[in-house]
Parts: structure tokens; sequence; C-alpha cells
């Protein structure tokens, strides 16, 4: 059982494991190896950016979004780069690409574009499953801040 099963399991919070035949690390990536049927409108991504004291931060995006540095900056109060991969396996335990939003132990934030979706799909930490569930379960699941960080 995946570290995110087992998360969301203990919590009592439904979720759908989506499998992948081959490794995901895009937007189209994931629609073209799952082997389940969901809208591309709900695959979202967690990007991890650092500051320049070492933090570290996550945003959770639309997939075909792209975190505004503006915005992200005006939310955290920290001017902000996008993670090195070494950063992002040094603050989620996984590779890019397969890090999920609920494992984090780091600020969550989510942006405002995906609280209008029923549901998200997500990555799981690992690169051959997703998980699928409704928004308000993932808002209940994990400590977040909502902030229009998108561009």
């Amino acid at each position: 059982m995946l570290e995110a099963e087992r998360f969301l399991v203990e919590r009592g919070i439904p979720y759908r494991l989506i499998d992948l035949t081959d490794l995901a690390m895009t937007v189209a990536d994931v629609l073209r190896f799952s082997k389940g049927d969901f809208p591309a409108e709900e695959v979202c991504k967690t990007v991890i950016m650092s500051d320049s004291e070492g933090g570290r931060h996550a945003f959770f995006l639309l997939g075909n979004d792209r975190v505004d540095f503006l915005k992200a900056k005006k939310a955290t109060g920290k001017k902000l780069r996008v993670a090195s991969p070494d950063e992002v396996r040094a603050s989620a335990g996984v590779d890019p690409g397969a890090v999920c939003p609920i494992t984090l132990n780091i600020s969550l934030i989510i942006d405002t574009r995906v609280l209008k979706l029923p549901r998200v799909n997500f990555g799981s930490g690992h690169h051959l499953h997703g998980i699928e569930m409704n928004t308000t379960d993932l808002q209940r699941a994990v400590p977040h801040a909502v902030a229009d960080v998108a561009q």
C-alpha cells in the first residue's frame, strides 16, 4: 500500500487509485497511460519551490497551469524559484513528477482554480499510480492555504 493510500485509509477519506501503464510526467502522459477514465481537466500537479532561505513551498495547480512567480511571492512573502530535482527529493521523498500533496511536510498552497473542480487526480508518490478524490476531501485531508497562484 502506498503511503498516500495509508494516509487516506487511516482518515476514512474515500479515493480511487489510478493505475498507469508507464511512467507519467505530464498531463498528456497521465491521460495516455491511465487505466482509468477521467477528464483531462481533473489532472493536477504539485510543484515544489524553494526560497532564498532554504525553505520549501508546495503549490497544487491544474495540470496545464504554471506557477505565477509574482503571485507565489505574494502568497508566501518570499521570492521563489522552482526546486531542483534534488530539492524535490529532499522535500517530498520522491522524484519530480510523482509528488503527492497529501504526504508533504511543507506548506501547501492550493490554487483557487483547483477548488472549482468537483474531483481532482494527482500524483500518489509513485510514477505508476495516481489518486483521484473529491476536491472537498482533499481540502479536509491536509492543512493548506488557498491563493490565486496560477498563470
